[in-house]
């Protein structure tokens, strides 16, 4: 699950923005390795890129930015995108279906040759799924703390 963070840069929206977009290059620049994205004067999308993990389960800071005084107040949430969230629960949901069948049938005294596999591939899927989510989000707690460090050096946010 994400959480929510808020941010401060003494940098006005304008500036950061640029500022953003000359580090990371424009909306259409090819992601290189390490922190990357997009952004303009209103918000932006953050995430970790590796060349050898493909997969959309990573974690991302997307935000909206508001003047803030002489500053910028950065708020949004970080962590991974919650269309992920919500397709975990439903692959879950759905291969847990097929293992209730395969309990139900092992139950009633159906061959181990059908329940066997009816539960087994689930099972495998599931493992799969988890395995892909936890590889995707990266080692525990280092995407997120790469991502704020990349905007305390570059724009100098901190936590408000």
């Amino acid at each position: 699950m994400a959480r929510r963070v808020i941010l401060h840069s003494p940098l006005d929206p304008v500036t950061l923005a640029k500022k953003l977009r000359d580090v990371l290059g424009g909306e259409d620049a090819k992601p290189k390795a390490g922190v990357t994205g997009h952004g303009s004067e209103q918000d932006m999308m953050l995430f970790v890129y590796r060349t050898n993990v493909r997969t959309n389960i990573n974690v991302r800071l997307v935000a909206t930015m508001q003047p803030d005084g002489s500053g910028t107040r950065i708020e949004g949430k970080i962590g991974p995108a919650s269309n992920v969230t919500c397709f975990m629960i439903f692959w879950f949901g759905f291969l847990s279906i097929f293992l209730v069948i395969a309990a139900y049938s092992a139950a009633t005294g159906a061959p181990f040759e059908f329940w066997g596999i009816f539960g087994g591939i689930p099972l495998s899927m599931m493992a799969f799924g988890a395995l892909l989510f936890r590889v995707g989000r990266g080692p525990k707690g280092k995407d997120e703390k790469a991502i704020l460090e990349f905007l305390a050096r570059t724009v100098q946010a901190r936590e408000a």
